[in-house]
């Protein structure tokens, strides 16, 4: 087999994975029961459902605030790239090509 033609096999198998975006999972709320024969019943349950929920949260937002400075410097990566891209074009004296419905 050629080395390119692994090359290509490899990257599509493997992309996905690559660049997988990090998945923040909320905590599941807990459950309050409506009636006072049911809360006084699991009064015990509802209260370590809570506990749960609280200590949950916190690792959640940490996971949000890290997914939200992932995608930026994604995005710084994608401006480089994208500036490259222009300035090539610029030098290759390709910019209408590239471009043709700018104004």
């Amino acid at each position: 087999m050629r080395p390119g033609i692994w090359l290509i096999g490899l990257l599509a198998f493997s992309g996905p994975t690559l660049g997988q975006d990090r998945i923040c999972v909320p905590p599941e709320e807990p459950f309050m029961p409506d009636d006072d024969a049911t809360f006084s019943e699991y009064a015990d349950i509802v209260a370590e459902d809570f506990e749960r929920y609280f200590s949950e949260f916190s690792p959640y937002i940490a996971c949000l605030d890290a997914a939200r400075l992932e995608a930026f410097a994604r995005a710084r990566e994608i401006s480089t790239r994208h500036q490259a891209f222009w300035d090539r074009a610029d030098r290759m004296g390709l910019t209408e090509e590239a471009a043709p419905y700018a104004e």
